[in-house]
């Protein structure tokens, strides 16, 4: 910070708690439908991740009471990234698979970007710090910075990241076939359907969701538990971890996986009962 300037930092207001969602008050079937079938069948998955979202709000609230600019930032960051992945809970309730990419790519960057500067000692925030904000005369406005961050180094460096990162981040471009499979998941050589604006549940792309939400979650928690050394916690989140990886682990699950700079989608179907499909992507 600038000499002589003193920065107050909170209180911070956090929820005491999280609950998934309650049932949409849309009264469209296919709505209704999807957020049955979700809480159903992705019971376990979704359990797991409320609990997560509720550890995160309260490691959120141990740390405001820090209140030092390096908290600050991290809880700046963390409340991004804790909506962002509210924000793809809830459109995965509802069926609104294909605008979850985005959302989950930017909660990678979020969470990067605490652990880039966790790395670094802070070192970006405190020359951001140094010059803003700042008044500013032209524009009779206050001058907020954006201060550039790039977490590519830190996403690189956790393999767990890199790989939800990597598959969201494809899916959120406009690339033909990303848009085939959200949108046309039935696609056959002979036949290209398209769901537009379609609310209809899938069981391969809420399990692809809900993959990334539990094997991005313990990332999040832990940049968290960094900034607190000896946090009461500490013992949830590896707990946490080690059941979304058996969930992740399960062999009938659908998912997205790596292969030789290409995406494949394993165990893709629309209902339990459906054969399983295999789509290169």
């Amino acid at each position: 910070m600038r000499e002589g300037r003193r920065l107050r930092i909170g209180p911070l207001q956090v929820p005491t708690g999280y609950s998934l969602p309650p049932r949409p008050s849309d009264p469209t079937p296919e709505v209704q439908d999807t957020y049955r079938q979700s809480r159903f069948l992705l019971e376990e998955d979704l359990a797991l991740v409320e609990r997560g979202m509720g550890l995160w709000l309260r490691l959120a609230a141990a740390l405001g009471r820090v209140r030092t600019p390096e908290a600050a930032v991290l809880l700046l960051l963390g409340a991004r990234a804790f909506e962002c992945v509210d924000g793809a809970v809830r459109l995965l309730l509802v069926g609104r698979y294909a605008a979850c990419p985005p959302l989950v790519r930017t909660a990678c960057d979020l969470v990067a970007a605490q652990k880039g500067l966790l790395g670094s000692g802070f070192q970006e925030w405190r020359e951001w710090l140094a010059a803003y904000p700042r008044p500013e005369r032209e524009h009779a406005s206050l001058e907020v910075a954006l201060g550039r961050y790039r977490s590519s180094t830190a996403i690189a460096q956790d393999a767990r990241l890199s790989q939800v990162y990597r598959g969201a981040q494809e899916l959120s471009q406009p690339h033909l076939g990303a848009s085939v499979v959200q949108e046309g998941a039935e696609v056959t050589p002979e036949h290209l359907p398209i769901a537009f604006a379609e609310a209809r549940f899938h069981l391969g792309w809420a399990q692809v969701v809900c993959g990334w939400l539990l094997s991005l979650l313990p990332v999040a928690l832990e940049a968290m538990l960094a900034a607190l050394p000896g946090a009461a916690e500490g013992e949830e989140v590896a707990a946490l971890a080690q059941r979304a990886q058996a969930l992740l682990a399960a062999p009938q699950r659908c998912r997205l996986e790596e292969r030789g700079g290409r995406f494949l989608l394993v165990n893709f179907r629309r209902t339990p009962g459906a054969p399983p499909r295999r789509l290169l992507l």
